[in-house]
């Protein structure tokens, strides 16, 4: 593969691999039918996983030998989809190649072939296997595609696999001897009387596979194996998708089609800003966003004249060339505004000049475009499944991975001016339906709103202040007759806050938008009141100086981690230094070395790649006797050692360049060819003790390397940065960094409670958080402190903006987030950071939390004013609340030599404290209204 693969993928292509394998065997032994199912979510890369697949069937890779008697026929619905699919696998693998090793079958390809030759993948799609097809039918006595299968399958020197692509869509429920009642994918499967036999081995690859597998159960004669599943929770945690799909609705019944539009385009400037600024800062390419327009079946010319009018006038960066459509009709269209040129599905992520696409359902079959952004559906409530599938075609992330300093960019924004709230459930519904792989808590908000840094919130209703009381005094008031804001205003200082993500035209440059807004002095006013009362500067400065432990689960392979590390030092640190070369050397000295040393597991390990055993038997050709059995000894041939050779490259993490630097240094340091060198670097990584011992050599270098050049990690760019700190976090149990206030959630869930002093709001100074008892009782309790100023609700989600401090539990380090931290300003203006973390004993973690705390805070003694761990409990049927003063040491010290198993026991113990809950009084208003 030319790309390292995610785990989940690596596991997915094993698994596979060993089923087919055991189903090829079971057939070739036993005759015996059977298909398997890969169920891969929506955006897991499941034709990446293919890729690998046929890959590593074909040629072996590190933990399968690989067959080359194997040949495979790809089915799908689609000769675009077809195309899209082999496209992605000569651009995915080293060594499928579309020239060599992939073909697709027209209607004259039983003409040219009669059989399928291994190592080979034929794509076809099913029309072509029509009763009135050429491709099945003879023509004076020439071959059929029929025949073409038969001569295939029964050959026992070949193994033929059926890979069914979309395995939901033309399946019959079961088998039929009719043969003009079959469905084409039936006809395959069970085979035909008289035509083409049964399909030995089927694989059906889908994000929805349940009506392939009942199909499959529902045939006589075939072994349905076990699926193969992708997990959700491991394709979320990638960040091969977006983090959370946003659902825009009214919430009661409402024409909102209009500003629902305007509302869409404002979302693509905005998004539109934030990936140039993004791409420029790490200097990548830039991502183009695009809005897709999904429009009814028998939309008007009218209709879209007026909404690309509309668009225009709120989008007035937008050329008039930057709309297409992807209609079933293939038409240009021709506006009075502009001109609407049909596109092909498959070219529109390529063309950036398209920034707004036009659709009517979900475009296509395999379609995806991960720079699509923002979707914008005039669809019925009736249409749920169209709007579901559109939006499943949109989830991938641009780069492939989630933007940690920018949350924002990690989702998808959809309007839908003809639902609302109830309604879209059934959208919702549909996306489960499916398996899109986002969380259905918090992945999906139906009611979102946009937040984001108070400090934008506050100056821009202090600019929207000003503007009103100038236009309410006829743009002539004086200082006498003006309230002034400047004792609202905070001093910045020169300081520009963080980019908010709310309706508005400021600060948009070059992606400026055109809406009006209706909001009173009054409005503003309470906005205000809503905010913090503190310099943003400060709380921003405070924030960013947390220091976050993030725990690493990443399985570690020491040579991608060395090799990583070199390429990351030599790009962003060392560029003056050919930091490769040396530690290349270092390899093959090491290998050198470590052949002595093994000198016996070497020698056995280059005899099993140099050469075969082959066991020969002399049979009487009458009697059928045996009469001599022996094992004969032959040399492999340079197919074979290649086979091996691709082994040795995956072994090194895909290091092709060290491993022929290698080959080179013994054909010159010893004087021999290719074949030997080659057989020698193979029989190295066949050899487990040789492997092991340099796999000690190079996490002994990245240790190394990291003592040196980590003080210098602050110039590791946006693009490396988590590779770099995967290698940091597979040398220790956690990386430790700073929060990032850009890296916070930038929508809230409006179904949840509302709060007032949140840090992160939405532009009328809410923050939206689902909060249990306990916890809103301790967020009533620390806001009615004078001291208190602002707040944060802890993420556990966006790692770069959550407050991580691990614990070890069962041997086994894990994350906990503190719920709460509130900053505290003194007489003196100095911004204290404080945690007050309601906690709940009778967790059965919460003992090795409460030590994780203690380990955190003795490392970082100053990182916190005071940090409070709170507890309700019931003392003689009294609901009390108490408190454990994480800071001082006598309590630290006990949680330290704490061997029981309740937390229990020091909540009630000496050293807790009466945590006084805030009691709202009769005449005075709740703190989140």
């Amino acid at each position: 593969m030319k790309y390292e693969l995610f785990d989940f993928q690596k596991d997915a292509v094993s698994s596979l691999l060993k089923k087919m394998r055991a189903m090829s065997n079971s057939y070739e032994n036993d005759g015996e039918f059977s298909s398997v199912s890969l169920t891969a979510p929506t955006g897991a890369g499941k034709t990446v996983i293919s890729a690998a697949v046929a890959e590593s069937l074909f040629y072996g890779n590190d933990t399968f030998e690989g067959d080359d008697h194997a040949v495979i026929l790809w089915l799908s619905d689609s000769p675009s989809l077809n195309e899209q699919t082999m496209n992605r696998f000569d651009a995915a693998t080293d060594l499928l190649n579309g020239a060599t090793s992939m073909e697709t079958v027209g209607p004259e390809f039983a003409r040219a072939h009669t059989r399928l030759m291994p190592e080979h993948i034929y794509f076809l799609n099913r029309q072509l296997l029509s009763r009135k097809s050429k491709l099945t039918n003879d023509a004076e006595g020439g071959r059929t595609f029929w025949d073409v299968l038969t001569n295939t399958i029964e050959d026992t020197d070949t193994h033929l696999y059926l890979f069914i692509d979309e395995a939901h869509k033309g399946l019959g429920k079961d088998t039929t001897s009719d043969s003009t009642n079959k469905t084409i994918y039936a006809k395959l499967i069970d085979g035909q009387v008289g035509l083409n036999p049964p399909m030995p081995c089927v694989v059906g690859v889908s994000a929805t596979p349940e009506r392939f597998n009942v199909a499959m159960h529902g045939r006589k004669n075939r072994d349905m194996r076990a699926p193969v599943d992708v997990p959700i929770s491991a394709v979320r945690a990638s960040g091969l998708i977006k983090d959370v799909i946003e659902l825009r609705t009214p919430k009661k019944r409402a024409n909102t089609r209009h500003q629902d539009l305007t509302q869409a385009c404002v979302k693509l400037s905005h998004v539109s800003k934030l990936w140039k600024d993004y791409c420029t800062e790490n200097s990548i390419q830039t991502v183009v966003p695009l809005m897709v327009v999904q429009v009814e079946d028998k939309v008007t010319k009218e209709t879209l004249t007026e909404l690309c009018t509309q668009i225009l006038k709120v989008c007035k960066w937008l050329e008039r060339d930057c709309f297409a459509n992807v209609f079933g009709e293939h038409d240009d269209i021709e506006t009075d505004i502009a001109k609407i040129p049909y596109c092909p599905p498959e070219d529109v992520s390529e063309n950036t000049d398209i920034r707004i696409l036009f659709a009517k359902d979900a475009v296509s079959t395999g379609w995806d475009c991960p720079r699509a952004e923002v979707i914008y559906s005039r669809r019925k409530r009736n249409d749920p499944t169209y709007i579901a599938q559109l939006i499943g075609r949109m989830i991938r992330t641009p780069l492939a991975r989630r933007i940690e300093s920018k949350e924002e960019l990690n989702n998808v924004a959809c309007y839908l001016p003809e639902f609302d709230s109830k309604t879209v459930e059934v959208v919702v519904e549909k996306l489960k339906e499916d398996n899109v792989a986002v969380s259905g808590d918090g992945g999906i908000l139906t009611n979102p709103a946009d937040v984001g840094w108070f400090g934008d919130t506050k100056k821009k209703a202090e600019q929207k202040l000003e503007d009103k009381q100038a236009q309410a005094q006829g743009n002539s008031a004086t200082d006498g007759n003006l309230v002034s804001v400047s004792s609202v205003k905070e001093n910045t200082n020169g300081y520009i806050g963080d980019t908010n993500d709310t309706i508005s035209n400021n600060d948009l440059g070059e992606f400026d938008v055109d809406i009006d807004g209706d909001e009173t002095i009054e409005d503003i006013e309470s906005v205000l009141e809503r905010t913090p009362k503190v310099d943003s500067k400060l709380i921003k400065e405070s924030f960013e100086s947390i220091i976050t432990r993030q725990v690493r689960h990443d399985k570690p392979n020491a040579f991608m981690d060395l090799w990583d590390c070199i390429d990351i030092i030599s790009s962003d640190i060392a560029t003056d230094f050919d930091l490769n070369a040396k530690v290349t050397a270092d390899f093959c000295n090491n290998v050198d070395a470590e052949i002595e040393r093994y000198r016996a597991q070497y020698k056995r390990t280059y005899n099993e790649i140099s050469s075969t055993v082959v066991t020969v038997k002399k049979v009487d050709p009458l009697t059928g006797a045996e009469y001599e059995d022996k094992e004969e000894s032959v040399t492999n041939d340079a197919n074979r050692i290649t086979a091996y050779y691709r082994k040795a490259i995956s072994t090194f993490a895909g290091a092709s360049d060290v491993v022929k630097e290698y080959i080179n240094h013994y054909m010159v340091d010893r004087s021999v060819d290719y074949n030997k060198a080659l057989a020698r670097m193979s029989a190295v990584a066949a050899c487990f003790e040789i492997v092991r011992s340099l796999e000690q050599w190079a996490e002994k270098t990245t240790h190394e390397l990291l003592d040196e050049y980590g003080p210098s990690r602050y110039a590791v760019t946006e693009v490396n940065k988590e590779k770099w700190d995967r290698i940091e976090g597979n040398t220790l149990p956690y990386v430790e960094s700073t929060l990032n206030i850009n890296a916070s959630v930038r929508r809230q869930n409006m179904d949840y409670d509302r709060y007032s002093k949140h840090i992160i709001s939405d532009e009328n100074g809410w923050a939206y958080l689902k909060l249990n008892d306990l916890e809103k009782k301790v967020v009533k309790t620390e806001l009615s402190r004078t001291l208190n100023v602002a707040w944060y609700r802890n993420q556990s989600r966006n790692l770069n903006a959550a407050l991580a401090i691990p614990y070890k539990l069962g041997g086994k380090w894990e994350n906990m987030y503190p719920d709460f931290i509130f900053f505290q300003k003194t007489s003196k203006g100095k911004i204290i950071r404080t945690i007050v973390d309601p906690h709940g004993d009778w967790l059965g973690d919460s003992i090795a939390k409460l030590k994780g705390y203690v380990k955190y805070l003795r490392e970082h003694p100053d990182m916190f004013g005071s940090v409070l761990a709170v507890a309700d409990e019931k003392v003689d049927n009294v609901q009390k609340y108490l408190y454990l003063d994480l800071m001082d040491t006598k309590v630290q010290d006990a949680i330290d030599d704490f061997s029981g198993s309740s937390a229990k026991d020091l909540f009630l113990g000496n050293l807790s404290h009466p945590y006084h809950p805030y009691i709202v009084k009769s005449d005075e208003s709740d703190v989140n209204e």
